[in-house]
């Protein structure tokens, strides 16, 4: 029997690493093997770690990278660099614009506008990512809070079914 699907309930004291751990795994996965589009919907967005390379661990994936810890602007940089369309789904919140001015600036620098989209959707209280083989979904938003600090509950699935029904849902968004 595989398993496809599985429900983390996170509290500041337990479930932390999980869903860290969890993250890196999704994201290493997709720059391993970049596909067409990843969605990154959350109404309240920052720049979190998503990769722990401080050892040096994922060198080989993004040599450029350098033993620090890699955050969401620069894994969607190098996703976009292997041709893969990131799709960034948030509000227009003061708090969300250190983000959105910093991943415009990096798809900027490496000439990658066209790789990137990001739409203000004001009402959105929808949270997902949303990767070619993965999909991550529930109450966290993609800040440090959500990922660290808040009570959250997500939802990660493997099942193809699932990812065909949410990237036609997201796709409205486009």
């Amino acid at each position: 029997m595989s398993v496809h699907y599985r429900r983390i309930f996170k509290t500041q004291t337990t479930g932390v690493a999980t869903i860290q751990e969890l993250m890196q795994t999704m994201f290493v996965a997709e720059v391993l093997l970049p596909g067409e589009d990843v969605w990154i919907v959350s109404p309240w967005i920052s720049n979190v770690v998503l990769i722990d390379n401080r050892s040096g661990n994922f060198d080989a994936l993004n040599p450029e990278w350098g033993r620090r810890e890699i955050r969401l602007a620069d894994v969607l940089v190098t996703l976009m660099g292997h041709g893969t369309r990131a799709h960034v789904v948030t509000r227009n919140e003061s708090s969300n614009d250190s983000f959105r001015t910093k991943i415009a600036d990096l798809a900027d620098e490496h000439d990658l506008q066209n790789s990137l989209t990001v739409r203000i959707q004001n009402q959105l209280h929808t949270k997902g990512i949303l990767l070619t083989r993965a999909l991550l979904m529930g109450s966290m938003n993609l800040t440090y809070n959500g990922m660290v600090i808040n009570d959250e509950w997500v939802e990660f699935s493997l099942d193809p079914s699932d990812l065909s029904r949410t990237r036609l849902e997201f796709a409205r968004y486009g």
